[in-house]
């Protein structure tokens, strides 16, 4: 079948699905998402997902009914539906339809929307040259540890970089701590160890973040959670970017500097090849 929607209990064409132009999420971003992918028709780190989906919805004290109303069944059969075989599903929760006021009325239903889509894979001329990327100020909300939809933020200085010949950036506070990309989690690689910023509320705690964690420690490379000065990305040996779209992707540029010798440095590689064995071999 191939793309596919859910909106609000029924299955059908993306072009077909609708929700009321008084939902809260259209309104306000009064939402929260989730991004899964599935490889060879099988859902990774599904529950994890969901669990990051529940931590969410309690950070905006969005009451949708995960234990009545589950949410794995929908997914599994949406996958089942499209036949795809490498698939991207988005998730979408919105506290639900109502005349717009800041004050959430009580009694609320939820709109749930999902979207089933090829898996679309990075080019491999990106992959093999690595990431070229700028660092700019964090102006977001301080939660973004919550999956909000309301990535505004994140949208305008993607496409800036983008116009500017980029490929992403990377938040910086004004006392110049690193946080993260646009759409994925940060690494540094120093004397054979990992460095990640701390996984507080400034950051999206990422699903394949703590995949690639355990993965490193399979491979024997070690890991230091510790907050990280923007000059420290400048000193690194390596730097990547890890998300359930990019997976591992080297950064070779940052701020027109090279990072290292501006190659794939070889942690990163055999952390992605672990990535893929893991990912691939199921």
């Amino acid at each position: 079948m191939g793309e596919l929607a859910f909106a609000n209990g029924v299955f059908g064409p993306i072009s077909e699905a609708k929700v009321s132009i008084e939902d809260r999420g259209f309104q306000f971003g009064d939402g929260i998402y989730e991004v899964i992918v599935a490889y060879s028709g099988r859902l990774f780190l599904l529950e994890r997902h969901m669990q990051r989906l529940r931590r969410s919805a309690a950070g905006i004290a969005l009451n949708y009914d995960f234990d009545g109303r589950p949410l794995e069944p929908i997914i599994i059969d949406g996958l089942r539906r499209t036949e795809l075989g490498d698939a991207l599903i988005y998730i979408q929760l919105t506290r639900g339809a109502a005349p717009r006021s800041h004050v959430i009325p009580a009694g609320l239903t939820p709109t749930v929307v999902m979207t089933f889509k090829p898996l679309l894979p990075l080019p491999e001329a990106l992959r093999a040259r690595g990431a070229k990327v700028i660092t700019t100020l964090d102006t977001r909300w301080a939660n973004c540890y919550i999956k909000a939809t309301t990535l505004l933020p994140n949208v305008l200085a993607k496409n800036d970089a983008l116009r500017r010949g980029y490929d992403d950036v990377i938040f910086v506070t004004a006392d110049g701590e690193v946080r993260e990309c646009t759409a994925a989690n940060i690494f540094l690689v120093k004397g054979g160890h990992l460095h990640i910023p701390p996984r507080n509320e400034s950051i999206l705690h990422g699903v394949t973040q703590g995949f690639l964690i355990e993965c490193a420690e399979a491979i024997g490379v070690g890991m230091k959670e510790e907050p990280i000065p923007a000059e420290s990305l400048r000193r690194a040996d390596e730097v990547f970017m890890s998300g359930t779209a990019a997976e591992v992707l080297a950064i070779t540029s940052i701020d027109d500097r090279a990072v290292g010798d501006g190659c794939v440095g070889p942690i990163t590689q055999r952390l992605y090849d672990e990535f893929l064995r893991r990912t691939r071999s199921r």
